[in-house]
């Protein structure tokens, strides 16, 4: 009886995550003890891939916590910034640019980086006609939300080739469904870090290759909320850093070493933090 009250309750909260907007990846364990931990995953993959890259981080941080671990996404990256702003996650994992934004304006404790540098790709179809940027003039591109640090500097090298008045942005919600628009013809061009693209499910198309590399971002950062105790924050800091990416696996912001940031490479990221932060007051 307790187990099938149990289930409804899980089943309840999954609901109610769900009408909120929120994309629940992991459901609670029912053997793990304590009030779960609640970390939403910037939206890069479909939330399945989300799932499969993310699981043994979870399940590490559950063992080393002892404690539930929730994972939690949102259905874009404007979402999990107004989630951000609103203190709803207790972990949230941000583009560095915007867990710059996250700790200088709404006070969020960095607990840990994850790769130093991600090459930032230009993506074509290898049969397809592109093989210069000009040839993507008059066409449509794809890129992730414009608030994701790869569309970011995606629209910055559009500019820069002189393409930004020339070209249709399309945000498209992951790379993997950025691919299937590849490869169908939708876009003529995508960008990609490219590190998302060794965690892809396998029945994503690969017809791609790379036009031009634009740039090194630094990968994904893990901050928390104000409200968490600074106790707290220390113990999921030293279970984020004893976390050891498995060598069989591609190095990825899902399988790589977490380490904090020193202050010099986290004020790197202010003229970033900036472009995001005129772009959401532009939204209001």
């Amino acid at each position: 009886m307790d187990r099938r009250r149990d289930t409804r309750g899980r089943r309840r909260a999954l609901r109610a995550l769900a009408g909120a907007g929120v994309l629940p990846l992991i459901g609670l364990p029912s053997t793990a003890a304590g009030a779960p931990l609640r970390i939403a995953l910037a939206p890069f993959l479909s939330p399945t891939a989300l799932l499969n890259a993310f699981r043994p981080l979870r399940e590490h941080l559950e063992r080393e916590l002892d404690r539930p671990v929730e994972m939690v996404t949102e259905k874009d990256f404007r979402s999990l910034v107004e989630a951000t702003r609103r203190l709803d996650h207790d972990v949230v994992q941000l583009p560095a640019h915007l867990a710059r934004l996250a700790m200088v304006d709404w006070r969020y404790q960095q607990l840990a980086g994850t790769l130093e540098l991600v090459d930032v790709q230009v993506l074509v179809r290898v049969d397809g006609p592109v093989r210069e940027p000009a040839g993507l003039k008059g066409q449509r591109v794809g890129m992730l939300d414009p608030l994701s640090l790869t569309a970011t500097v995606g629209r910055r090298w559009l500019q820069q080739q002189g393409l930004a008045d020339e070209v249709e942005v399309l945000a498209l919600p992951s790379i993997n469904n950025a691919l299937f628009a590849l490869d169908r013809g939708e876009v003529a061009m995508i960008v990609a870090g490219s590190t998302q693209l060794a965690v892809l499910p396998p029945s994503t198309p690969r017809s791609e290759r790379v036009l031009a590399t634009i740039g090194n971002i630094p990968g994904p950062v893990y901050v928390a909320r104000p409200t968490v105790a600074a106790a707290e924050i220390e113990r999921i800091r030293a279970a984020m850093g004893s976390f050891r990416p498995d060598p069989a696996r591609p190095l990825t912001a899902a399988n790589s070493a977490l380490r904090p940031h020193d202050a010099a490479r986290l004020a790197s990221l202010d003229p970033l933090a900036a472009v995001a932060r005129q772009a959401l007051a532009a939204a209001r």
